[in-house]
């Protein structure tokens, strides 16, 4: 594998880590010396359980990196960005609805229900993801992930869930997509 498609492949890794680790810990100050050891770790790890089995780059041959491959690694990195920086905000904004229709007087403006989401995803990887990434999203909890059934439970069935799940849905696409 030649020297920058090792950098390119560290990076990415990096970026992808770092950006779940932000997500899950929703940037808490106390969490980040943490990341700082715990985020390297993952990433050797994620070397020993997912190693390139051609030894190089997806779609590279050892020793050669064009720059249509470094381009698209940078534009999958884009991606996650754009995606983690999506669920942060859905996350600040859900926060404050629920939030508020948790302390609503005189009583909660809450209804649990549940719902199901068929998703589109192509690869059980990505389904995973999806379930995982939308217990961050305030409101809804994924409960179960059975082939490509999606249970959930909802705050109330006001909350548009299923608009929700299929952002985040195409969004994860983008992302199978640029690293698939």
């Amino acid at each position: 594998m030649g020297r920058c498609a090792v950098i390119v492949s560290l990076l990415v890794r990096l970026a992808v880590v770092a950006v779940l680790w932000l997500a899950v810990t929703e940037l808490a100050p106390s969490a980040l010396g943490y990341g700082l050891v715990g985020v390297p770790v993952v990433v050797a790890a994620t070397y020993v359980l997912a190693p390139r089995r051609d030894g190089g780059v997806r779609g590279v041959d050892a020793g050669s990196v064009g720059r249509g491959v470094v381009a698209r690694r940078v534009r999958g990195i884009l991606v996650v960005v754009g995606l983690a920086g999506w669920v942060l905000w859905r996350s600040v904004v859900g926060g404050i609805d629920v939030a508020r229709r948790a302390v609503r007087l005189p009583r909660p403006d809450i209804d649990p229900r549940w719902t199901t989401y068929e998703t589109r995803l192509r690869s059980r990887g990505a389904r995973v993801a999806l379930a995982l990434v939308m217990n961050l999203m305030p409101g809804s909890l994924s409960a179960r992930l059975d082939g490509t059934r999606l249970d959930v439970h909802v705050i109330d069935p006001a909350l548009d869930v299923h608009r929700a799940i299929a952002d985040l849905e195409g969004r994860l696409a983008r992302v199978e997509d640029a690293f698939g």
